[in-house]
């Protein structure tokens, strides 16, 4: 049998290999960072969205269940500048009549549109809806 070469011994890392190390890891510390930032942007944006979408549905759940469809002009269409509890936010609702009583028309129906605008919005929501006379 040859004789056995005793096998060279480390004494650590060399620095080229913790300098590539810092740079992975950097990079990935960097890249999460990027990501968290981004994430936390859109989960504002979802949440104002979701007031938004909030606000104009309670509205169109107002007008549904009004029984005064006569009036409904009158009561509802309006623009809210400030809503409780909703700093920033505000709604605006049009009301527009076709048609008219009977028997003179065949068509007596109202168009209903709420438009919400806030702060994270990155476009206004906007709900309709069309009530038909009773």
């Amino acid at each position: 049998m040859p004789p056995r070469l005793p096998a060279p011994r480390r004494r650590g890392v060399t620095l080229i290999e913790i300098m590539i190390s810092v740079v992975i890891l950097s990079v990935v510390l960097l890249g999460m960072g990027r990501y968290m930032v981004n994430f936390s942007r859109t989960v504002r944006a979802s949440e104002s969205r979701t007031m938004a979408v909030a606000l104009a549905s309670a509205r169109i759940s107002e007008i549904r269940a009004s029984p005064n469809y006569s009036g409904l002009e009158t009561n509802y269409a309006t623009t809210e500048s400030t809503i409780p509890g909703f700093p920033g936010f505000t709604r605006s609702t049009t009301i527009t009549h076709t048609g008219g009583p009977r028997p003179t028309y065949t068509n007596d129906f109202k168009t209903v549109t709420v438009v919400v605008n806030g702060p994270g919005l990155a476009a206004p929501i906007k709900k309709t809806i069309i009530v038909a006379a009773p």
